[in-house]
């Protein structure tokens, strides 16, 4: 198997070809899009908050099969999670991908599906998106309190 093939795994494609929350929210409390710049993959999303839980979570994903399967696995758990948890995840996949470091676990551990992308820097933005777009989402709402 080449690392195409490892990355390209059918059920990572599955996630790719069925995103879960793939609809905006017209009551979203914030939204924010966030584009990949080395790809030209694009997730938008529309967060609700109360008392800095996730209760309702949407997206609109123009992205890779890569970033397609980062948004699908983060809308499958992103509801009841905190911006503090997501940040934590964030880091966790960041150093997953760039520093060869464990996976997410529990909620989480569905990510471990992207690991092999370590070796496509050209895709981490991609991967990142669905947590970069709700950090952004958050921050906005934040800064407009």
């Amino acid at each position: 198997m080449t690392a195409l093939d490892d990355v390209y795994q059918d059920q990572l494609l599955a996630y790719a070809g069925e995103i879960a929350r793939n609809t905006r929210l017209a009551d979203a409390d914030t939204s924010a899009k966030v584009v990949s710049r080395s790809c030209g993959s694009e997730v938008t999303v529309d967060l609700t908050l109360r008392d800095g839980v996730i209760t309702d979570y949407g997206q609109e994903v123009e992205a890779c099969a890569l970033g397609s399967a980062s948004a699908s696995i983060f809308g499958h758990v992103i509801i009841g999670k905190t911006v503090d948890e997501v940040r934590r995840v964030r880091d966790q996949m960041r150093a997953m991908l760039k520093k060869g470091g464990p996976p997410p676990e529990g909620d989480w551990s569905e990510f471990r599906l992207l690991e092999p992308a370590r070796a496509f820097g050209n895709r981490h933005q991609s991967i990142l998106l669905p947590f970069n777009a709700t950090i952004r989402a958050a921050e906005k709402l934040a800064g407009s309190a």
